[in-house]
């Protein structure tokens, strides 16, 4: 008996031993959303579920991969524009954020006016700034310590084929750019000595896709700008790089796990969280959201919609025709990303909804263009822009060739002929188009002066019963 008790005695001091003396087992926890516009109503039960979470793991990191603001006009119309936004990030307790294009809408003294009120800092290594902006709490990257862990955050953000973010050209100054690539090796080396590095980008799921390719020993992308779900599980490994991304406007958060073995990572998991499907919310976030939302005059009723409308192309047209009958000219165009919702039901339509639908209230330019330069145009559009234009006056189709570029595009105007290519056509289009489009064309344009919500409600109080359900002018064959 007294071996007996020896023996386990002995045994239990060895297990003692080897546990400590074994793999010490650390975990890291991630919390990532993008792209929320300025979707402030869902913010209540977001912070509820980042409470719960932070209950079970109080040392969790939470990211945004920037584009936080612009698609809500309670937020971008605020007396102060985007402040409402970043006062209730504060209250939910981010702790970092890269930039997204649409952080420049307000310009380059609205971004320092955000970077002032986050009491979390922004990281982008691939933007400068003069020093007369005076641009504090932005860096290249961050470091965290978690868990006796040192962890490297980078940021980045997506550039055009301009040079710039997707944001109107005249809200660069004092920002200067140069690809996120091109940067990233530098930063990679300066944090070398951290367990683990972090990507935090607005590049775009494919665009993370090649960076994961092309920089294995980063070990998790936390992405946006291409508003992409990323599984139902969050999690998408990519030549051993988890890259996620949880769609948009506050409808999802990843929650990525990693866990560490003396200092390095052996496991990864990632789940998408559905913020609708979690019934509590917040009461201080939920009261701050009841204050904000409180102006009666983003309620004022401007037009009825008869008929449920779900396509962005619709809502495209509505927007085409309000500037084409506003200003008395033959077509209107209008980029698809100018377009920040595709549904509308049948409902009373706010003020509040127009200023939604379009959020960056660009001046409208006139242009007179020949059948051929507008051709050109359409198929700027399709590169730049992701898409085919949307038009009012005439409708189309086209097909795209294996290099995914648009051709074979036949035009028909509003009295059932077809464009004539030699013809002068006097069109209408929003000034970003009128400053990111390249393509041919000899008139420079002028601008009208006037807004595209300004020409929106002058449409509305002639064309108060909106009828755009059906409304289809773009096909491709």
């Amino acid at each position: 008996m007294k071996k007996t008790s020896k023996f386990l005695l002995a045994a239990f001091v060895a297990a003692l031993f080897l546990s400590a003396c074994g793999p010490k087992e650390q975990k890291i926890y991630i919390v990532s959303t993008n792209d929320m516009h300025a979707n402030i109503d869902n913010f209540p039960q977001m912070a509820a579920l980042i409470d719960s979470l932070r209950a079970v793991h109080p040392d969790l990191l939470l990211f945004s991969a920037g584009d936080n603001r612009s698609g809500n006009p309670i937020n971008d119309r605020y007396a102060e524009p985007a402040k409402p936004m970043y006062m209730l990030m504060n209250a939910v307790g981010f702790d970092l954020s890269t930039f997204g294009n649409h952080e420049w809408d307000g310009g380059p003294i609205a971004l320092r006016n955000v970077l002032s009120w986050a009491k979390f800092p922004f990281v982008c290594a691939n933007v400068t700034f003069d020093d007369t902006l005076q641009m504090t709490n932005v860096h290249p990257y961050a470091i965290f310590e978690r868990n006796g862990l040192k962890i490297g955050v980078i940021g980045g953000i997506q550039l055009g084929e301009n040079g710039l973010p997707d944001f109107h050209p005249k809200h660069s100054n004092g920002s200067h750019f140069v690809p996120f690539e091109e940067v990233l090796p530098q930063y990679l080396d300066e944090l070398s000595d951290c367990n683990a590095i972090f990507l935090l980008t607005h590049l775009g799921y494919e665009e993370d896709r090649e960076v994961a390719e092309r920089f294995p020993q980063v070990a998790a992308i936390f992405g946006g700008h291409s508003h992409t779900r990323v599984g139902e599980d969050g999690k998408q490994m990519v030549n051993g790089v988890l890259v996620t991304q949880a769609e948009s406007k506050v409808k999802f958060v990843t929650l990525s796990t990693f866990t560490f073995h003396d200092g390095k990572i052996v496991d990864v998991q990632s789940e998408l969280l559905s913020i609708k499907d979690f019934q509590k919310k917040n009461e201080k976030v939920k009261a701050m959201v009841k204050e904000y939302n409180s102006d009666p005059y983003f309620s004022t009723v401007v037009a009825n919609n008869l008929t449920p409308v779900e396509s962005y192309e619709s809502l495209g047209c509505l927007m085409t025709d309000a500037i084409r009958h506003t200003t008395g000219v033959e077509m209107g165009f209008q980029n698809p990303g100018g377009v920040r919702f595709d549904t509308l039901s049948v409902r009373p339509v706010t003020i509040k909804d127009i200023f939604a639908l379009d959020p960056f209230d660009n001046e409208i330019v006139q242009y007179t263009l020949t059948g051929e330069e507008i051709i050109r145009l359409m198929k700027s559009c399709f590169v730049t822009d992701g898409g085919p234009i949307y038009c009012s006056g005439c409708s189309y189709k086209y097909k795209v060739d294996d290099d995914g570029k648009m051709t074979d595009i036949e035009v028909t105007l509003e009295d059932g002929k077809p464009m004539d290519m030699k013809a002068k056509y006097n069109i209408v289009m929003n000034s970003y188009m009128s400053s990111v489009f390249d393509y041919e064309h000899e008139d420079p344009g002028t601008s009208t002066f006037r807004t595209s919500n300004d020409m929106m409600m002058e449409f509305l109080s002639q064309h108060p019963d909106l009828d755009y359900g059906s409304t289809h002018r773009v096909t491709e064959l």
